[in-house]
């Protein structure tokens, strides 16, 4: 009845019946394939790391151009009396939106297409070697937190160098800048 119990069903049947009877769970049985899905699920998750790192020093870039490009603007606000800090939370913030859109979209995409990999079962395995003719794809939550939260994370880490660079702008240096 309970799948996850077949090891130890197993060995009690092996206890009762004795010498020469064994049992092979399925488990056992597969187990090339979930050591496969345990390193594809290891190589997974470090091409997405590999991403959101790569996402990062976009997100890096574009601010170091705006901060370049609106150094004037800059200037302008830090004259009117709006603070260091408040002009470092103004681009903290930017590269915090355009983090968590990305992360937002990553994530719809990502869950879309393994609903549809699972559903359709695209992806097909020899039901002789494995004894399935597909690949399910389980979606496990925390796993899915976890990637949310470190692009997250690297996001509004990647947005501190910009923001600091803008934030210690002179209004006097920064108007005269143009």
């Amino acid at each position: 009845e309970d799948a996850w119990a077949a090891t130890e069903v197993g060995r009690r049947l092996e206890d009762r019946l004795g010498w020469p009877y064994r049992t092979l769970d399925w488990q056992q049985q597969n187990a090339t394939l979930f050591s496969a899905l345990q390193l594809e699920k290891l190589a997974m998750g470090l091409i997405i790391l590999f991403i959101t790192v790569v996402a990062a020093f976009y997100i890096v870039g574009t601010l170091t151009m705006v901060v370049a490009h609106k150094t004037r603007e800059i200037g302008i606000l830090l004259a009117m009396g709006l603070t260091p800090p408040a002009i470092g939370r103004v681009f903290l913030v930017q590269g915090g939106i355009i983090g968590g859109v990305g992360t937002a979209l990553g994530l719809a995409l990502g869950l879309v297409i393994a609903y549809v990999i699972d559903a359709s079962g695209w992806i097909r395995i020899d039901p002789a070697v494995y004894f399935i003719d597909r690949l399910p794809v389980h979606v496990e939550p925390l796993d899915v937190l976890a990637v949310v939260a470190t692009s997250l994370l690297v996001a509004v880490i990647a947005t501190l160098p910009p923001s600091r660079s803008a934030a210690r702008l002179t209004p006097v240096e920064a108007i005269r800048h143009e």
